[in-house]
């Protein structure tokens, strides 16, 4: 069975500081995948650029690049940045190569070349 899932550290911009809980941002993430742990910096809430969460995604799903954070009051948006994502294949919904290098969209396509067969020698007795 082929899995489309990954873990992904996600930096949260924009985000005010008193959403840096863990409830708070495994809320706001849902959307994005299954919250499973925030860095440390963020658990201090050190104040800095950003939240870090790490999310198991898939990666069959959209990956959006901001999110809509609803308060009672009001709402605001948030950027969001994904530090590294595994090479994965929109073709054959497989991680570890991308379209490119699809082997099954490459292997239908191959045309095959001309047969080519072992070149045979001659010996003087052939010839005779």
């Amino acid at each position: 069975m082929k899995s489309t899932k990954t873990q992904v550290w996600v930096r949260i911009y924009h985000l005010l500081l008193e959403y840096w809980r863990p409830r708070a941002i495994f809320s706001k993430t849902r959307g994005l995948g299954t919250p499973l742990s925030l860095d440390d910096h963020t658990m201090r809430k050190n104040s800095g650029l950003f939240a870090r969460a790490l999310l198991d995604i898939d990666l069959l799903s959209p990956l959006p690049d901001h999110l809509l954070v609803e308060c009672p009051d009001f709402s605001f948006v948030v950027d969001v940045e994904y530090e590294w994502l595994p090479p994965f294949c929109s073709h054959c919904k497989m991680i570890g190569h991308e379209l490119a290098q699809c082997h099954v969209i490459h292997d239908q396509t191959r045309v095959p070349g001309p047969q080519h067969k072992p070149s045979q020698k001659t010996t003087p007795d052939d010839r005779e």
